[in-house]
């Protein structure tokens, strides 16, 4: 019987290539996929991240009979509505040592300031979209605070003919400032909303938003609308007084309300508008990467998505627990 000495045939180079080009091609294909279904988890994660945080609103109503105040002034900088939802955020350790007494307690740069070190590098996941392009965190001090992805809605604008009723021109370190805030939302500057309050229905009114992407200007940079930005998500305010009697303390014109915004433009929208501020402006827009629009949190405990091209007559409405006008589809 003969033996068959015959080498095996490789693979020509033609052969290799079209190999590698199929290779490239299905890879190709998939990838879009594989993007997408990823992007599909993440804004599922977002939307439950959301649903968490109402869960703590709720909570919070329960335990104090009224929603948190949206920032607070202490002597200084006081406090967002942050650290209230704490413990229905599985932080009960973490808010049993803040410091929610002493002056300037949110404001973590302050000399002898105790929640500056407390919060240094902790990453609440709940309060984090996780298609953030944003830094997860940002310095403060020697220390780095967590930059949420979402931001308390305290009213809107009364910019053409909307009747929002509780307004004040804001803020520095714009002078004259451009700006407005609104009390007529659910989270507000110094002052405590109850679900009685909300006229509007509790399905028909947004008390949180994404603010979880950067924004661009004109000349295409971008750009740090986010809530906390350049500060902490636990600083309020150090101006007194609630809109339309919103007080500067200290200063000539009042200083920011941080964590919170007031609805004066569609989400996603330009940097360069009257308001808007990478010193947190009063009306910094929502904005987010998932495409097309963000997702907002209303007062029932119920999530939405709200398209960046929502009529913005519509979108104001949202924001505005009292104003008695019928919201349409959106």
């Amino acid at each position: 019987m003969l033996n068959d000495h015959r080498t095996p045939r490789a693979f020509t180079l033609i052969e290799l290539l079209v190999s590698i080009s199929i290779i490239a091609l299905l890879i190709a294909l998939l990838l879009p996929a594989i993007m997408q279904a990823r992007e599909a988890a993440r804004r599922t994660q977002c939307r439950n991240n959301l649903k968490q945080i109402g869960l703590a609103l709720h909570n919070y109503h329960d335990a104090h009979v009224s929603f948190p105040i949206g920032a607070r002034s202490q002597n200084g900088f006081g406090l967002s509505f942050w650290p209230g939802l704490l413990p229905a955020l599985d932080q009960g350790n973490l808010y049993q040592q803040f410091d929610q007494n002493s002056p300037h307690n949110g404001f973590p740069i302050f000399p002898g300031a105790i929640n500056g070190p407390l919060l240094d590098g902790i990453i609440i996941q709940a309060m984090r979209c996780p298609s953030s392009p944003l830094n997860e965190t940002h310095p403060m001090g020697f220390n780095m605070h967590m930059q949420p992805s979402y931001v308390g809605i305290s009213g809107a604008s009364n910019e053409d003919g909307f009747p929002a009723k509780r307004v004040s021109f804001c803020c520095a370190p714009i002078s004259p400032p451009d700006g407005i805030l609104s009390a007529d939302g659910i989270l507000v500057s110094n002052s405590n909303v109850r679900e009685r309050d909300i006229s509007d229905g509790t399905s028909n009114t947004i008390v949180v938003g994404e603010a979880s992407n950067f924004v661009l200007d004109d000349n295409g940079n971008k750009q740090n609308v986010g809530g906390a930005f350049p500060y902490s998500w636990i600083t309020g305010t150090p101006a007194e007084g609630t809109p339309p009697n919103y007080e500067p303390n200290n200063l000539s014109y009042p200083a920011a309300s941080y964590n919170i915004t007031t609805i004066r433009y569609s989400p996603n929208s330009s940097y360069d508008q009257p308001g808007v501020h990478n010193n947190h402006g009063p009306n910094n827009p929502l904005a987010s990467t998932h495409e097309g629009g963000v997702m907002v949190l209303l007062a029932d405990g119920s999530v939405r998505f709200v398209s960046e091209n929502i009529n913005l007559t519509t979108l104001k409405q949202l924001a505005v627990r009292d104003d008695g006008q019928p919201i349409g589809e959106f």
